[in-house]
């Protein structure tokens, strides 16, 4: 496999964090953070990018907070500097990782989605009878650093480098060793990258027809429920031994009666959106126009929520 090296000037180039600076203050520019360090832009910049050059950055300042979504959970925001890093870092890493990941995963990646999910499960279910659908329990909560660690340096030589992502990965923890949080950028491509090998594991050893997943929600169709049980039996064994993560409990179905999947119920003659996605939709729409109307928010920012509500993940 191929090394990837001489990314850490890259990371910290002018340029670079430049464009960094931008797509972190993108929507957010009555932000009091954003406001104060546009006042002077380019010093900040330029000490931020030797702070990070010095490694003597300190990264993690973050500001939690719960959400129920529809189940509970803890967002982690990094500070406005800190989040101009994790769009530096990813500015130059995305296309590496992308080289890692399989056609048919779909966060957090351009032109995929949820959207592109159901379309290509809903192709497969005309050809297919049983399917059988994977989540993992607390996965950002329970990814384990070392082995994040450990799948970084296959594919990133540049020392320097990997010392800047260690520090972030480090910089938080839910339990000893174990955890990244929900909110950074970072995070979304490193919980993407952890699944990869899995991936890899359900096509070409266990040669799956149909796989999809999109960050820990997966689905597998087959023609018998007996196939689908052996590949689950293989799924959980590759789990709990290689990257130490705990399956929730498996759910087995027909294909006509519906796939539960990002919000969508997936027939093989129809999609449809989920009674219980509807409301929830709903009801955030109605908070963003709240929001906008009191002046909380900008009408970009509106907007860019707006998308969200109908493109990412919702369940």
């Amino acid at each position: 496999m191929k090394r990837y090296n001489k990314l850490f000037e890259q990371i910290i180039s002018w340029q670079n964090f430049r464009l960094a600076f931008l797509k972190a203050s993108k929507g957010k520019s009555r932000s009091s953070e954003v406001i104060l360090f546009t006042t002077k832009l380019d010093e900040n910049l330029e000490v931020l990018r030797h702070g990070i050059a010095n490694q003597t950055y300190s990264i993690g300042e973050y500001r939690q907070f719960k959400i129920y979504d529809p189940k509970e959970r803890i967002i982690s925001v990094a500070s406005f500097k800190d989040r101009v890093i994790h769009h530096a870092i990813i500015n130059i890493l995305e296309p590496i990782f992308e080289k890692q990941f399989i056609f048919h995963t779909y966060a957090c990646r351009k032109g995929k989605g949820t959207h592109a999910a159901a379309r290509y499960v809903f192709k497969k279910a005309r050809s297919n009878n049983f399917f059988l659908k994977l989540d993992i329990k607390k996965y950002f909560d329970s990814i384990d650093h070392t082995e994040l660690k450990r799948q970084l340096i296959r594919i990133i030589k540049d020392k320097r480098c990997l010392i800047l992502l260690f520090k972030i990965i480090d910089s938080y923890y839910f339990q000893e060793n174990k955890g990244l949080p929900i909110g950074n950028l970072t995070s979304q491509f490193f919980a993407n990258l952890y699944l990869s090998s899995l991936d890899h594991f359900i096509l070409e050893q266990l040669k799956s027809a149909c796989y999809a997943r999109y960050m820990d929600d997966m689905i597998i169709l087959a023609d018998s429920v007996q196939e689908l049980k052996e590949i689950s039996h293989s799924i959980q064994m590759y789990i709990t031994q290689k990257l130490d993560l705990t399956l929730k409990e498996e759910i087995f179905g027909k294909i006509s009666t519906g796939i539960p999947f990002l919000g969508w119920k997936i027939t093989n003659n129809n999609v449809t959106v989920l009674s219980k996605t509807k409301k929830r939709m709903k009801k955030k729409l109605k908070e963003i126009q709240h929001d906008f109307l009191s002046g909380k928010i900008t009408e970009e920012k509106a907007a860019e929520r707006n998308n969200c509500v109908f493109n990412s993940r919702i369940v």
